[in-house]
């Protein structure tokens, strides 16, 4: 009599669970970074660099959780988010409209499309004294500085997103019943909604450059000012330790951006791919 053979079924291969996949691919690509942060500290306490110019890292970490604890870099970070969303929002409010304005009206693409290529490779902050001259050293210029430079890409996206639409899908719109002046809101805006997301996530982190920028130079509150007194007196620990939270909060922008765009996005192709 034949002996009955049992076969196991394969086993599945192992597979490590979403969130510690991502752990160890955050883990990862940190190793260059935590290499650079070693030798930095290696390099100040065996005495290679004069500690005037780059003092420890130890030391720079000392005295970010002392200014934080004390409320300090909070209170500097807040002042520099004030000026740099405000702009960023005058911004995008003025891009949005203009880019999709010019992708669907002939007359002011023929205005503004000049200007606006004109406007692009220049640096703006070199107008900042004409700012300062017209507007004084308050607020209201760093704003303004900010939105200068935050709303040509902005536009130049908007602009080149709603341009790309499938001109079918205008044209089933219309004959849909859709009228014109709902068309732009409608079917322009949201159509070109991932390339303007990503004009404005590109413009972001140029808005906190151009606010701490401005503050370096204008005085007041903020980050840049922040630095620059802690310069001016010689105290590379706290310039540093500046730069770390400009560091934070330029990550806490993007990583806020990210999640605004998948939340936003949800119903497009690219979320369906991400997931």
């Amino acid at each position: 009599m034949d002996r009955a053979v049992k076969i196991a079924a394969p086993q599945p291969p192992f597979r490590l669970p979403p969130a510690a996949f991502a752990l160890l691919r955050t883990a990862e690509r940190s190793i260059p970074i935590l290499v650079l942060l070693a030798a930095w500290e290696f390099a100040t306490r065996a005495g290679m660099v004069q500690l005037f110019l780059l003092p420890p890292l130890s030391r720079v970490l000392v005295r970010f959780y002392a200014d934080t604890i004390d409320g300090t870099i909070p209170y500097h970070i807040v002042q520099t988010s004030i000026t740099a969303l405000s702009g960023f929002f005058l911004a995008a409010a003025v891009g949005v409209i203009l880019g999709a304005a010019m992708a669907v009206s002939r007359p002011v693409r023929y205005i503004c499309e000049p200007l606006v290529s004109l406007a692009f490779p220049i640096p703006k902050i070199s107008f900042l004294p004409i700012f300062i001259l017209w507007f004084g050293f308050d607020v209201l210029p760093k704003v303004l500085m900010v939105a200068f430079n935050c709303v040509i890409p902005i536009t130049s996206a908007t602009y080149l997103g709603a341009r790309g639409i499938d001109k079918y899908i205008l044209w089933s719109a219309r004959s849909l019943g859709t009228p014109h002046h709902k068309l732009f809101w409608k079917v322009v805006v949201p159509a070109a909604a991932p390339q303007v997301i990503s004009g404005l996530q590109i413009a972001l982190p140029q808005a906190l450059i151009i606010g701490i920028v401005t503050e370096m130079l204008t005085g007041g509150d903020g980050l840049g000012s922040y630095m620059i007194r802690a310069v001016r007196f010689s105290d590379s620990e706290t310039a540093f330790a500046g730069i770390l939270a400009m560091l934070v909060t330029g990550l806490a922008y993007m990583q806020i951006a990210a999640m605004i765009r998948r939340h936003v996005l949800k119903w497009h192709t690219e979320a369906a791919a991400e997931g």
